[in-house]
């Protein structure tokens, strides 16, 4: 009889070490198009624009978004588009945003800081 009672105790005190699991830590995950990575081929970065995400934060036609992908990284980018690349290139467009002399044109920088914005996960 007291062996069943030291069984049932036992069974309870594991009962209770398994129930208090450690919670994981949360991961900082990379939310923007680079996915973790240090660069991004050009063709992964048209390949991005592509998609009808894209054009839902900027309201861009597919040729415009690619057009955009031509002008911010050219070939003097070479073939790869590293981290920081981007980031020089939305600052850019913010200045020109400010120069720019019609309402016309400030909307339509307006809509390509958006997409690059929503690339970078901002």
């Amino acid at each position: 009889m007291e062996e069943i009672k030291k069984q049932q105790l036992n069974q309870v005190e594991a009962k209770g070490k398994s129930e208090k699991i450690p919670s994981p830590k949360e991961e900082n995950k990379d939310t923007s198009g680079f996915a973790g990575k240090p660069f991004l081929r050009r063709e992964e970065f048209r390949g991005w624009l592509r998609r009808p995400e894209a054009y839902k934060s900027s309201g861009l036609p597919e040729t415009e978004r690619v057009k955009l992908e031509k002008e911010l990284f050219g070939p003097k980018y070479g073939f790869f588009i590293e981290k920081g690349e981007p980031e020089k290139a939305l600052k850019k467009m913010k200045s020109e945003k400010s120069k720019a002399p019609t309402g016309a044109e400030k909307a339509k920088i307006e809509k390509r800081i958006r997409l690059i914005e929503k690339f970078l996960g901002k």
